[in-house]
């Protein structure tokens, strides 16, 4: 299974000392490490980090101009839930950050290499159990209709919480997921825009029934009616689809989980186009 980390060190000599023993780490507890490496945090940085899943970020503390706290707070409100791990030379910097309740760690960087066997040993752990995966992909899957949610509520500014407390969550139910994508896919089909650079930021960003129907309608269905099941001979529980011959494999959750991604970044760029001000519903 592929495991995303992005790495945020400026020293360069200390990293290559240590990356090789880190990616070792991974491959032993049966991962692909695919390592971004950065040297400060920049837009480029934030960028890499919002546009895709990550299962590991990695910091120093002795970064100029970074608040470890405030960036966990910026990362956790951008809806970046990996585990985060902080290390500096410095024992001093390290009294400054306080690990939050969600897979972060603070660590003196002489004691790395073990912070990072323990990581990747409780990532084998975790990823290869299935109740784990499907719980967190039933996750993700929420969070992007909350995402879906807020563009809905958008396109009714003016109204907005009344809109979603009476229309989106009406006494207490919820339109389905796939309702609410064709509500924004009429939105984005017959738009009243003027500018055509607009126009032009909306056919980039394609939003697609088909696709959304195909990539997140029909995993989530299948993974939400999945029930677990003791393999006998392997002495191993497996997910078994109940609608139809779905292998949950390592693959299968890799792609899943990307598609999630891709269309999270969708949803979000739409967002950033404010479109109740050319879009009249």
């Amino acid at each position: 299974m592929k495991f995303r980390i992005i790495w945020i060190d400026d020293s360069l000599g200390w990293v290559n000392s240590v990356r090789d023993t880190m990616r070792e780490a991974f491959i032993e507890a049966k991962f692909d490490p695919i390592i971004e490496e950065y040297t400060l945090v920049n837009d480029e940085v934030r960028e890499a980090i919002n546009n895709n899943y990550l299962d590991l970020l990695i910091i120093d503390c002795n970064l100029p101009g970074i608040n470890g706290n405030e960036f966990i707070l910026e990362l956790r409100s951008q809806r970046c839930f990996s585990h985060i791990i902080f290390y500096s030379e410095n024992a001093n910097n390290l009294r400054l950050v306080q690990a939050d309740n969600h897979f972060s760690h603070v660590t003196p960087r002489d004691s790395f290499n073990d912070v990072i066997e323990n990581v990747a040993d409780q990532a084998f752990r975790k990823y290869n159990h299935p109740a784990f995966m499907r719980g967190l992909l039933l996750s993700e899957f929420i969070d992007l209709e909350s995402l879906l949610n807020d563009l809905i509520s958008q396109c009714f500014k003016d109204n907005s919480a009344y809109f979603r407390d009476s229309i989106i969550n009406k006494g207490g139910e919820s339109f389905g997921l796939g309702t609410k994508q064709q509500f924004i896919g009429r939105l984005l089909k017959d738009p009243k825009i003027i500018n055509e650079e607009m126009k032009g930021k909306i056919r980039d960003i394609d939003f697609t029934t088909s696709n959304f129907q195909k990539n997140i309608l029909e995993k989530r269905n299948i993974l939400a009616h999945a029930y677990p099941d003791y393999d006998i001979d392997t002495h191993q529980i497996k997910l078994i689809s109940a609608k139809d011959t779905t292998v949950f494999n390592a693959d299968w959750f890799y792609e899943t989980r990307n598609n999630i991604h891709i269309y999270k970044n969708k949803i979000k760029k739409l967002l950033a186009l404010e479109l109740y001000k050319v879009v009249n519903p």
